[in-house]
């Protein structure tokens, strides 16, 4: 719980497929890390998008997660490369994480169901910052 004390997340509009959501933008290593560790969950209108400076395989851990979410990498171009859907809360010792196939530069994390129910697919494009 300590690592998340402290930790303010500004929002951002963006656009995912049609849907209009309310992004947490998560931009430093530190907000990166905490994620949405500790929430009880999200609004059916919320993600969290995280910056990463470069393109690369980045991997999301699941550890003191509470709920299930889907999993979206996007690439320099805001375009989809890879998803995993209904990624489960890991246990307190575990560590392991999420890779996407090919390297992405962004990755949003949609509440469990989000991929299926929007038709969220490879090379779909996000818009930021709307």
């Amino acid at each position: 719980m300590l690592l998340s004390k402290g930790v303010d997340f500004k929002k951002e509009k963006i656009v995912v497929g049609n849907k209009k959501m309310d992004s947490f933008i998560a931009d430093t290593p530190r907000k990166m890390t905490v994620g949405l560790m500790f929430r009880n969950g999200l609004k059916s209108n919320e993600c969290m998008t995280f910056f990463f400076p470069n393109d690369g395989t980045h991997p999301i851990w699941m550890r003191n997660m509470k709920f299930p979410i889907d999993i979206v990498w996007y690439d320099s171009n805001k375009r989809v490369v890879d998803f995993v859907e209904n990624a489960m809360p890991s246990g307190r010792f575990d560590f392991s994480s999420f890779r996407p196939k090919k390297p992405a530069r962004y990755v949003i994390e949609f509440n469990a169901g989000f991929v299926k129910k929007n038709k969220i697919k490879i090379k779909d494009v996000a818009k930021f910052g709307i």
